[in-house]
């Protein structure tokens, strides 16, 4: 570092990732900015997470390591941003890496245009297998890019926003102003914590910039899970959230954005339902377990309800029919 106080503090917030956390590690070693200092926490790992974290202490003293007892994702975010001491904050997951000069060229774009609370950069995605093959897009097919590069702030954002998701956490280099002004992440939204922090970035008035600029980019792991499955789980936390912002959008007295927000949930319902149909005519019934049942009944209104219920039970009497054809 070239002072007492760093420029750049990263977190990253870490959970039995040990085997990736070097990689993670590495990616800042190799920054063409060198004022920055790092926040390891360590949210109750069991594996080799700690270990690995001191051998990089013992490499460069901008490292740092705190142990936590397991509490989630949002809280370790939290305890970094508790102990970070610089004036721009990065966020990094310990699967993910970071191009060399993200840092030096955010840091110079918030420097010079002090108006601008949070500047963000493209994504691209790597499989474990597959760390040169870089792609655009994890859910909607590799090639089709998904981030809608804007800038701006107030109402167009938070409209944006409300929308879709504009980037991942990682793209971004927040000021200090910008995080001491959106506070910390709620600990109740696990998943969608990055989401929700981005809203109310933009429900609060503050200002993006998106600068897709060479070698500024997050490079995003994307594990080899049960593809049903997590998708399953991301529209299932995004439903949560959006009944969340409901009230809060109310609030702003915009109809347009209670109006999205309602056809955003409406819309990203009827995708788990009918992933949910898919998973049953396929013999997964995983999905039909009660609480399962009981959560997608009560995110329901009677209208959607009548729309999934008699197909789950098609779908069920499809396969058992297709088993004694058979």
């Amino acid at each position: 570092m070239t002072g007492l106080k760093p420029l750049i503090s990263v977190i990253i917030p870490c959970y039995n990732y040990g085997r990736l956390l070097g990689e993670a590690l590495q990616s800042l070693l190799e920054q063409d900015c060198p004022d920055w200092e790092c926040w390891v926490i360590d949210d109750g790992s069991t594996d080799t997470t700690a270990a690995i974290a001191r051998q990089y202490i013992a490499l460069d003293p901008r490292i740092n390591y705190l142990y936590q007892p397991n509490q989630g994702q949002p809280a370790a975010r939290n305890k970094g941003l508790e102990m970070a001491k610089g004036d721009y904050i990065q966020f990094l997951d310990a699967d993910d890496l970071l191009e060399s000069s993200k840092f030096s060229r955010q840091k110079n774009y918030l420097r010079e245009h002090p108006d601008t609370d949070i500047v963000y950069g493209e994504v691209r995605y790597f499989l474990d297998h597959e760390p040169g093959e870089l792609f655009l897009n994890r859910w909607d097919g590799r090639t089709e890019a998904w981030m809608p590069k804007l800038s701006g702030r107030g109402l167009p954002m938070l409209m944006a926003l409300v929308e879709k998701n504009i980037f991942e956490l990682g793209c971004a280099l927040f000021s200090r102003h910008a995080v001491n002004t959106i506070g910390l992440f709620q600990e109740s939204l696990q998943g969608v914590e990055d989401y929700d922090y981005c809203l109310r970035a933009a429900a609060l008035g503050l200002s993006f910039t998106c600068l897709d600029e060479p070698e500024t980019r997050v490079l995003m792991r994307h594990h080899s899970t049960s593809f049903s499955k997590s998708l399953f789980s991301m529209y299932k936390k995004e439903l949560m959230l959006r009944r969340l912002w409901k009230a809060r959008l109310k609030q702003t007295g915009s109809l347009p954005l209670v109006t999205l927000n309602e056809h955003r949930y409406d819309g990203r319902l009827k995708k788990l339902h009918d992933l949910v149909i898919d998973q049953v005519r396929k013999g997964n019934t995983s999905f039909l377990e009660i609480k399962e049942m009981k959560w997608l009944l009560t995110h329901a209104n009677s209208r959607q309800n009548m729309y999934f219920f008699p197909r789950i039970l098609k779908a069920l009497l499809y396969k058992r029919l297709e088993f004694f054809l058979c």
